[in-house]
């Protein structure tokens, strides 16, 4: 087998490769530039599309964002909430105090009333007695208020 040496297609070597003639070889420079032009315009397309899609999934991206951030505002306003409720729960646990203390005042307040007026019909003495009485009623009733 005999093997033919390669030499790269050019000016020079056109003499020596009598198969390629000056018109063909002067061809090829502009079926490159052409080549060339086809390879610009389809790199420019792509980056085009490119752009497009990379914008599109940022738009999702920040619109993501977004909802993350209104459900973190969520989240805190219903922590808020949650506090409040907690406070409320826990002035109605002390509630049955509250109304035990109501209720005992108004019977405290009727005390005191009926001994004024028993204290308008019996004598003096008597009477400084349940002044003495009434007076002893309004401080039981005022230390049920402050508690």
């Amino acid at each position: 087998m005999t093997q033919e040496k390669i030499k790269p297609v050019g000016e020079e070597n056109l003499s020596s490769n009598p198969s390629f003639t000056p018109e063909e070889v002067g061809g090829t420079k502009s079926d490159m530039g052409k080549v060339g032009i086809v390879l610009s315009v389809l790199a420019i397309f792509l980056l085009i599309v490119f752009y497009y899609v990379v914008n599109k999934n940022v738009d999702e991206l920040s619109q993501n964002v977004g909802l993350i951030t209104e459900t973190r505002e969520m989240v805190q306003t219903l922590e808020g909430k949650m506090t409040e409720m907690d406070a409320r729960i826990a002035e109605i646990e002390n509630l049955p105090e509250v109304v035990k203390g109501m209720v005992l005042g108004g019977m405290l307040e009727e005390m005191s009333q009926k001994a004024g007026y028993i204290g308008e019909q019996v004598s003096e003495e008597q009477k400084a007695k349940l002044e003495q009485a009434q007076e002893l009623l309004r401080e039981v009733k005022g230390e049920l208020i402050v508690e």
